[in-house]
């Protein structure tokens, strides 16, 4: 498996396995009524912060890593043209963790442009599977990045958003698992 591949796999599964290992030992944390960046709050909760903030760097870091590693041994701008994007989802994953619940309204525009970046990303991937030869994930691609807008749009009866952040976190890592195992 080439690096940038390899990278891509264990980005998203170093990012859910320290989402899981805060959860785990945050007994108040509840997905109706709180966001998953609750669990980053290092002025509230000191030690899941630290756990969920160093899993939200080395998850965004190795994300990005994979995104421009990808990059420069594909150049072409079907390669270029996702990413790109990609490397800033995951430097903005990064930055959720360098810049936690409680640095102010910084963490709100990271997180923001994550969600949004991540899901433009899986869009324009669809765009550009065919030219890629990856037509079946690019499929896929197309209705998470459908499905991850919806989320965000639609009424729900609780309060959190740790829901719709969980929902369109794992649309963009399937999408990334699958991408990232293909002959990139």
């Amino acid at each position: 498996m080439r690096t940038e591949r390899a990278l891509g796999v264990i980005g998203i599964g170093t990012a859910y396995l320290f989402i899981a290992i805060s959860i785990a030992i945050s007994p108040w944390f509840n997905f109706y009524d709180n966001a998953l960046s609750d669990l980053g709050n290092t002025a509230m909760h000191p030690s899941t912060g630290l756990v969920y903030n160093v899993g939200m760097i080395l998850g965004g870091v190795l994300v990005a890593l994979f995104a421009v590693l990808t990059s420069l041994r594909n150049s072409s701008w079907k390669y270029l043209v996702w990413t790109i994007p990609l490397t800033v989802a995951g430097i903005d994953l990064a930055m959720i963790g360098v810049f936690p619940e409680n640095a102010g309204s910084i963490h709100l525009t990271v997180s923001l442009i994550f969600f949004v970046v991540i899901d433009l990303t899986m869009l324009i991937y669809s765009y550009v599977s065919w030219p890629l030869g990856s037509h079946e994930v690019g499929a896929i691609a197309l209705a998470f990045g459908i499905a991850s807008a919806a989320v965000w749009f639609a009424p729900w009866p609780w309060r959190g958003v740790a829901i719709q952040e969980t929902l369109t976190s794992v649309m963009g890592a399937i999408w990334l698992v699958l991408v990232s195992s293909r002959n990139v």
